[in-house]
């Protein structure tokens, strides 16, 4: 792919990443899309058979930033909950620096586009994170809970203090994130 049709497909990606956190998947027609990009609606087609593959490369290329954010911050040497609080401080970071990438992924997970994806990552099973969770259910750290379960208790309170944070009800700094990833810690841990 040349330099420019990258750009025009991230341009595409971008705006449409942008318009659906605002907006949702049904209230962003193609047109707004292809507008906010500075393309016509048929270019859009060039890149994308239709709006699902869009969406859908929107959320690889989104959920790519978080599985790399928890390579970068994830050591096997130390210990397992080291790990956790490295990983969910990261995250909480990375979550607030990218306001419309966690918008964008909370509608994709809370409509039958995630419903569809969570059902068969559950059947390969082989999320980094869902391996980090059974490492530490293994070691007999992490509670015996269904891996929903465990990434519901760490997920949702940063997913939850975030949208707080970028809506302007709390403030929150380096040692309120440590507070609350330790008290996500405490729902996991044995």
């Amino acid at each position: 792919m040349t330099e420019e049709k990258s750009d025009k497909r991230t341009a595409i990606m971008q705006a449409a990443m942008e318009l659906i956190a605002e907006q949702g998947f049904h209230g962003t027609p193609t047109s707004q899309i292809a507008q906010k990009a500075g393309t016509g609606v048929g270019t859009i087609y060039r890149y994308f058979k239709d709006k699902d593959e869009l969406i859908e490369a929107i959320h690889e290329t989104v959920h790519g930033v978080f599985i790399n954010s928890f390579a970068e911050n994830y050591d096997p040497q130390l210990p397992v909950r080291e790990n956790y609080l490295r990983i969910f401080s990261a995250l909480t970071r990375l979550f607030i620096a990218n306001p419309g990438e966690i918008r964008f992924m909370e509608q994709y997970y809370n409509s039958p586009y995630g419903v569809a994806k969570k059902r068969s990552e559950e059947l390969k099973c082989e999320k980094p994170l869902f391996q980090f969770f059974a490492q530490g259910k293994q070691q007999q750290v992490i509670k015996d809970f269904p891996m929903e379960v465990l990434m519901s208790l760490s997920f949702g309170p940063i997913i939850f203090v975030t949208r707080d944070h970028l809506n302007g009800f709390i403030e929150l700094d380096d040692a309120m994130i440590t507070a609350i990833v330790e008290a996500s810690w405490d729902a996991v841990k044995r």
